[in-house]
């Protein structure tokens, strides 16, 4: 009877023991902060002009029509090895998230002036700056011809020459870090005390994967040119029988002025079989506004089918350690119900 309970309680302690390396039974950990983090390989500041708005630290400015000034980047090598370094002006955009995105040009034709007419040279432009050293990089500007209302947003992105590259064959040492800055750009004619209310137009929507993700689309535009700022977006996605099936929110959301733009709505690996589909709710955005959605959509079995085939599977992949300890758990499992029912009929059973 001792040697019965003896092995009772081995395998049970065997048993928390995995769990708890698995990360199944929580157990108590201690943060540790980080210590020796690298200081950043390079510094990028604006050379700001005299006309610029106080306590900003990037380019803002009021502009005539056809106005012409240079704009000077500081780009300063903190390591001791010669680098090279990538900055690609761009017109403020807005991604697939709703957010003010300075990492895609934007190419609206209603915009008062595109990236070429604005900033020379308007390609990527690379730039060596030897160890310990800073140098300075002009942009000639050029307002636009004609004067505009609201304002423009631009900035300059400034990155290590091939980071992308270099960075990806580091992926597996863990953590990689990649250094990246956005200088903006802000300048308009005249900004209006009192604004009109912003025009944000809802387009279709859609099912296709993002990312290799099911995911529901929605089209949307800012017609307005300014900021559409604060928005905060709640949607319920609904079969043909208004069964609820996802619900969605959104917020912190900034329209770039004049943007068009797909916003993603991720369905959390949930796939949808081929019919019919709303999207209803609504946006709100900072100043009181708000915008009712309705959209109808249909997914046809050759979407449903593309997403089923396609869609990635986002799940830890198990290893031969992970099926061997699931096999070790398993027989543990086993042997203590085994154990279990022999207990219990010895001592229940002749009650």
């Amino acid at each position: 009877m001792k040697l019965q309970k003896n092995w009772f309680s081995f395998l049970t302690v065997v048993l928390l023991t995995i769990l708890v390396g698995m990360g199944m039974v929580n157990a108590p950990t201690t943060a540790r902060a980080a210590k020796n983090q690298p200081t950043a390989s390079f510094t990028v500041a604006p050379e700001l002009p005299a006309d610029n708005a106080k306590q900003v630290d990037y380019f803002q400015f009021k502009v005539k029509p056809a106005q012409k000034r240079v704009l000077v980047l500081k780009v300063t090598n903190n390591s001791s090895k010669t680098n090279t370094f990538d900055i690609t002006p761009r017109l403020a955009s807005t991604n697939a998230n709703g957010i003010l995105d300075y990492g895609t040009n934007n190419t609206n034709a209603k915009l008062p002036a595109q990236l070429d007419q604005l900033i020379s040279p308007a390609h990527t432009r690379s730039v060596k700056v030897l160890g310990k050293h800073t140098v300075k990089v002009p942009y000639k500007f050029t307002a636009p011809a004609k004067s505009f209302k609201g304002l423009m947003l631009g900035g300059f992105t400034i990155a290590e020459h091939n980071a992308d590259k270099r960075t990806g064959s580091k992926k597996a040492t863990g953590v990689v870090a990649k250094v990246q800055y956005v200088i903006g750009l802000e300048f308009y004619n005249n900004l209006e005390a009192n604004q009109s209310a912003p025009q944000v137009k809802i387009h279709r929507a859609g099912y296709q994967l993002a990312q290799a993700r099911p995911t529901v689309t929605l089209g949307m535009a800012n017609q307005t040119p300014g900021l559409v700022a604060k928005g905060k977006l709640k949607l319920n996605l609904n079969d043909a029988k208004r069964k609820k099936i996802m619900s969605f929110t959104k917020d912190q959301m900034t329209f770039a002025p004049q943007s068009q733009f797909i916003l993603n709505l991720d369905l959390k690996n949930k796939q949808l079989a081929a019919g019919h589909y709303t999207l209803d709710g609504a946006l709100t955005a900072k100043g009181g506004y708000s915008w009712a959605i309705h959209r109808s959509f249909t997914v046809t079995n050759a979407q449903a089918n593309n997403v089923r085939k396609h869609a990635a599977n986002f799940g830890p992949r198990k290893t031969w350690k992970d099926y061997l300890m699931d096999i070790i758990i398993g027989l543990a499992v086993l042997v203590l119900l085994y154990e279990l029912v022999k207990w219990i009929r010895k001592h229940l059973g002749n009650k």
